[in-house]
């Protein structure tokens, strides 16, 4: 499969480098490759650098090599082909080294330079489950939000880094309809399941709780489960 490399948006450039700790973790890091030429200018030399190596599925490094592999071989003159052929790709797009590909599950930032004693690629990869969230601001905690209290089913407004919740008047009896309710409300400000379940951590646990952060939810609003490393598919 042709994958085509676009110019990276000025707003994701900080993408381009590698992030540790949470900013790893809200924006999806999986990790991130160096590779050089050679001193032929045509070899391929390429090593890989964990960031979260939960996220390094087998389904990752499948696509990760389609990914390499394609720039490599695909077309008449594939811009990892060698040097030559890099620094080429490069001028034909007005010198630019940033660029991006992205895929239904993953993005792939590039940084290239063409030149010899220097690693002539970088590339840090995204999963899109956590990164696609973070690039819309989905990952910071709304003003306020509605929500239902876990036991009760009671309709409840949650304020941003205040502890406990206020009481709606408009709660049922039915915490099916107050789950409704909120949800409804929730849409209305804009505010996901994710960031809600971080919200009423927060206004239980604290608002330094891990349980606060929405990146740690997924869009139905369950939490994240750490998958182990699959040991036989290591790249």
């Amino acid at each position: 499969m042709p994958y085509k490399l676009l110019k990276t948006e000025k707003n994701e450039s900080h993408l381009l480098y590698r992030l540790d700790g949470e900013k790893a973790e809200r924006n999806g890091a999986i990790g991130y490759m160096r590779a050089d030429f050679g001193g032929s200018g045509r070899e391929f030399w390429s090593t890989w650098f964990d960031s979260q190596p939960h996220l390094k599925t087998y389904d990752f490094k499948k696509e990760f090599e389609d990914v390499v592999n394609s720039l490599r071989d695909d077309g008449q003159e594939p811009p990892f082909a060698g040097r030559a052929n890099l620094e080429a790709f490069c001028l034909a797009n007005q010198t630019s080294s940033e660029y991006t590909i992205r895929t239904l599950n993953y993005s792939y930032y590039f940084r290239f330079r063409p030149l010899r004693a220097h690693y002539d690629i970088y590339c840090i990869a995204y999963d899109n489950r956590y990164l696609l969230p973070e690039l819309a601001g989905q990952h910071e905690l709304p003003n306020d939000c509605f929500s239902v209290m876990p036991h009760s089913g009671d309709l409840i407004l949650i304020v941003m880094g205040e502890k406990g919740f206020y009481p709606q008047g408009e709660s049922t009896s039915d915490p099916a309809m107050n789950r409704q309710i909120a949800t409804v409300k929730n849409a209305l400000l804009g505010v996901t399941r994710a960031q809600e379940e971080a919200m009423l951590a927060g206004s239980l646990f604290g608002w330094d709780a891990p349980a606060a952060k929405p990146w740690h939810y997924n869009q139905n609003g369950k939490p994240r489960l750490h998958q182990p490393k699959e040991k036989d598919h290591e790249r």
